[in-house]
Order: C-alpha cells, then sequence, then structure tokens
C-alpha cells in the first residue's frame, strides 16, 4: 500500500491509502523522501479557482524526490538505490513513473534542495521566452519562490541590472542576498519613475520583465515600465483578470506580452530558446552543483504529509503560509 494526499472536494483534503498497482516493463517505483507543494497552483485548484481547470478528487502535487526501488525490465537509465528528481508524481509516499519522468539528482545537490528543480525550472523557463541576452535589464515582479529563483536566474544570466519588486521584508532582504541591483516594494510612491531610472544602463526601462505575483496591478504597473520593444513573461498564476490591462501601452510600445507555462517546453530535442523540461532540471542542477543556485536559502517549512488536512487549510486561509512547505514521507 501507498499512503497519499487526496483533494476530494473543494476544500477538502483527507489521507488515503491506495494499492501499488503492478509494475509494468517501463514503469521505475521510487520511494519518496520529500514533496514540494507549490503554493500558486495547488491553493488554486484546491479552491476550485477560474481556470483552474480543477476534477475532484485528485492527488496534488508535482516536485519530489525519492530513491529508486525497483525498475521494469525495458528502464535502462536509471537503477534501484539511485536518487532521482520526479515530476508530477503527487504527494505520494510511492511513485511509479515513467523512465522519462525522473532526472537523476547529482551527488553535490541534497535532496531539500532538489526538491525545488520544478519551481526553479519556471523562471529559466520564461527568461528562455523571452529571449533574454546578456546586458538586458531584468525586473522580477513577486518575490514568492518563483521570483526568488528568478532572480537568482537573472544573476546567473549576466542581467544589468536586476530590480526586485515584492512585498515582504524578509523576501526583500533574501533578493538583495540572491544578487538583485535594486528591489522596491510595489507600493512604492513614483515606482515606475525609479524603475525606469535604474534600468537605464542600456535603455530607457526594462528589457525584460518576469512577473510572478499573479496580479492584474503587477501587469499594469510593468505596462507603464517596460522598454519599447521589452518583453513581459508571464510565470504567476494569472487566472482572474481583477483589474483591465491597459492594452494600448502594449501596443505604443511594441511589447511582446509572453506566456511561460511549463506545457510550453518542448518535448522533444530543444531547439534555440525551446528547451525540454528534461534539460531545464539538469541545468538547474547543474547551477545548484556549483552553489550558485541555493534553494536552501529560502525559508523551508518540513512537515508529516499526516498534517496535510491542516496544512492546505492553512494554504486557502493563512496569507502568511510560509514560502517552501515540504513533505517528509519518513515521517508518517
Amino acid at each position: 500500500m501507498e499512503t497519499c494526499i487526496k483533494c476530494i472536494e473543494k476544500n477538502k483534503v483527507v489521507i488515503e491509502e491506495m494499492p501499488i498497482r503492478k509494475l509494468q516493463d517501463d514503469d521505475v517505483i521510487v520511494s519518496m523522501k520529500y514533496t514540494l507543494i507549490s503554493n500558486g497552483t495547488e491553493k488554486s485548484r484546491l479552491m476550485g479557482t477560474y481556470n483552474s481547470e480543477t476534477k475532484f478528487p485528485y492527488i496534488p502535487g508535482y516536485s519530489g524526490v525519492g530513491i529508486v526501488k525497483d525498475t521494469g525490465k525495458k528502464v535502462l537509465s536509471v537503477k534501484p538505490g539511485d536518487r532521482v528528481f520526479v515530476s508530477h508524481g503527487g504527494h505520494a509516499s510511492v511513485n511509479i513513473k515513467r523512465e522519462s519522468s525522473l532526472v537523476k539528482i547529482p551527488e553535490k545537490v541534497s535532496d531539500i534542495d532538489a526538491v525545488y528543480a520544478k519551481i526553479a525550472s519556471f523562471p529559466m523557463h520564461a527568461l528562455r521566452r523571452t529571449h533574454f541576452e546578456f546586458g538586458e535589464s531584468v525586473v522580477i515582479v513577486g518575490l514568492g519562490m518563483l521570483g526568488l529563483f528568478g532572480v537568482q536566474l537573472a544573476k546567473i544570466g549576466g542581467a544589468l541590472p536586476i530590480v526586485a519588486i515584492g512585498n515582504r521584508d524578509e523576501r526583500r532582504e533574501l533578493a538583495y542576498k540572491f544578487g538583485a541591483d535594486y528591489v522596491f516594494e510595489p507600493q512604492k510612491e513614483k515606482l515606475v519613475e525609479e524603475v525606469i531610472n535604474v534600468a537605464s544602463i542600456t535603455g530607457k526601462g526594462a528589457d525584460v520583465i518576469i512577473e510572478t505575483s499573479g496580479t492584474t496591478e503587477g501587469l499594469n504597473l510593468a505596462l507603464q515600465y517596460v522598454a519599447k520593444n521589452g518583453r513581459i513573461s508571464l510565470v504567476g498564476c494569472n487566472r482572474v483578470t481583477e483589474h483591465p490591462i491597459d492594452l494600448w501601452k502594449l501596443h505604443l510600445k511594441g511589447v511582446q506580452l509572453v506566456g511561460a507555462n511549463a506545457s510550453t517546453q518542448k518535448n522533444y530535442e530543444s531547439a534555440m530558446g525551446q528547451w525540454t523540461a528534461r534539460k531545464n532540471f539538469n541545468a538547474v542542477f547543474g547551477y545548484m552543483n556549483k552553489n550558485v543556485l541555493t534553494p536552501s536559502l529560502i525559508p523551508s517549512k518540513i512537515y508529516s504529509p499526516l498534517e496535510a488536512p491542516r496544512i492546505y487549510r492553512d494554504l486557502v486561509e493563512d496569507s502568511n503560509f510560509p514560502l517552501g512547505v515540504v513533505f517528509d514521507w519518513d515521517l508518517r
């Protein structure tokens, strides 16, 4: 039997025991160590938010780390004992996945860092989608997990300068630690003028904006400080448009508005600016291995999966829900 977390109806989560299905020739059985909550996506799906495409019941979660326990006879890339990252496995004690859903974890990368690989790959994909060029200015809007990884990746990529915009003091401090040159509150007086001024090393306004806040307020402000012919990549879950979006500014400046959902990654061998999910994961692990991408500096809370009903209630109700919440499947 395996233990899993299941969303059975809107705002209701339970713990269930389920039989483990029979191993097929191209399957891999992974005993899970950690799984990570994706705050925005999992909250939207649990609440049944517009555009969340939720059908109950379902097992949430798409980032996990575990150890290969057994493989089907056609599996070649992993073997029992390998540490692997599991994409779209769900919050469960055991995942049975095709080997294409698994990526080996480098020896120097810890399990707790590796569990963030998929989240870190999202802003990486967003930067690729904008065709970011070395020396361009980058503004990161929103300083949750996506935004903080975005700051680190913009630093790795050579952005000049990096501007971060976020609400909370502790997150703004982390943005500086991760390489931001300027950090502002979104409510700052004359924010638009400030961003244009500091981003003017190579042009007037921000060349690239990575929007992770998922708010139309953030997007409308970005349309004011983006440079002519700049690019805005939507990484946050912009599921509901609370306010009209000023499309005239987008039209007038020749701005490109770029969707960057993970589903827009290639499923086959990469082309320039269009990497596969697997190659993005390997790049993320490579930067972790070099200690220039550091999830361990993001405050994480580790819980037993048995606490999931309370944790998900907090996710829906608590505006101060922690940045990184990880289930440790050894704590059952």
